[in-house]
């Protein structure tokens, strides 16, 4: 196994510093040390580098829709997000380093291997300049924490460098009950759902503008979560797990995944505006997502199936 150490600058031992009073870092006297300024546009946007759930699925049959697994970016004029780390965050790693980004605001859905995979090819995560402030709701932690779950997938034999010799400064963020993330006028609450060792959705709020991220979601009999319909209320987007076909997930319940019609339910009901289906099964080839697309867009017109590269603005008509 090769590791990205061409941005690695040493083995310098760095203890991670645990911000233990606020996670509203717009008031905190060391904002410098925690937060970054994102783009100056003043909208929010998104952009999607990995949409595909439980396993990477690279190989031509995948490659307009792409075959890593989740990691959204979130572009605000107030930092900079990424929503869970699954191997869709290595490219955009590169690019952060390439663009000679300093800080991040990772936040993670859940701690499922295909969420957190990205982690160790993180080449921020490498240079000691870079701050990272890693998000994690209390219920998606178990008995642990989030720093005690990435370490332990970078311990021999399963991976050559230890979490704790990577020198970037990382900031862990467990957010409890109730207890929002705010970094300037970007607020990032959450909400628990339905899925094996638990799951969350995040919303985005900036002004007028919201966004939520649901995936690895799994509805109860009947139609979508009524906590997520609560959750979502008013939203511009909503980015959601649509994993299965309804045939399939007759199958598969139980997985802790939905499928496109719940997902037109949930938006319908809590009147959002843009749907945006993701986490595509690691079997549904290109051509069977085209297939899904066209039938997803007459049942709701304007939905779109997620795919690598697409960048859409929030509040902005999906476009």
């Amino acid at each position: 196994m090769t590791v990205p150490l061409g941005r690695f600058r040493g083995w310098r031992s760095v203890v991670p510093h645990r911000e233990e009073e606020s996670h509203n870092l717009a008031n905190s006297p060391a904002l410098g040390s925690f937060c970054c300024k994102g783009h100056l546009r003043g909208t929010v946007e998104v952009e999607f580098w990995g949409v595909r759930g439980s396993i990477a699925s690279a190989g031509s049959r995948t490659s307009r829709y792409g075959g890593n697994t989740t990691c959204l970016e979130v572009n605000t004029p107030d930092g900079l997000f990424i929503v869970d780390a699954g191997t869709g965050i290595r490219a955009l790693g590169n690019r952060l380093m390439a663009d000679g980004s300093d800080c991040v605001h990772i936040l993670f859905t859940h701690c499922h291997w295909d969420h957190i995979q990205g982690v160790p090819f993180f080449s921020p995560f490498y240079d000691p300049k870079m701050r990272v402030n890693l998000v994690a709701a209390a219920p998606t932690m178990g008995a642990g924490s989030l720093e005690r779950i990435l370490a332990a997938q970078m311990q021999p034999p399963t991976f050559p460098v230890p979490w704790d010799v990577m020198p970037s400064q990382r900031i862990f963020h467990d957010l409890g009950e109730n207890e929002s993330y705010q970094i300037g006028e970007t607020t990032v609450s959450w909400v628990a759902l339905t899925h094996p060792n638990e799951v969350v959705a995040y919303r985005f709020d900036r002004g007028e503008t919201s966004m939520i991220f649901c995936t690895d979601t799994e509805h109860p009999p009947g139609g979508p979560d009524p906590r997520l319909v609560d959750f979502a209320r008013g939203a511009d987007m909503l980015i959601y797990d649509a994993q299965y076909t309804p045939e399939e997930y007759e199958e598969r319940k139980g997985f802790g995944h939905s499928t496109w019609p719940i997902g037109i339910a949930a938006a319908d009901s809590a009147g959002v505006e843009s749907l945006v289906l993701t986490h595509h099964d690691p079997d549904h080839d290109d051509r069977f997502l085209d297939q899904l697309a066209k039938v997803v867009g007459k049942e709701r017109p304007g939905t779109i199936l997620a795919r690598e590269g697409l960048r859409l603005t929030v509040g902005g008509n999906g476009s």
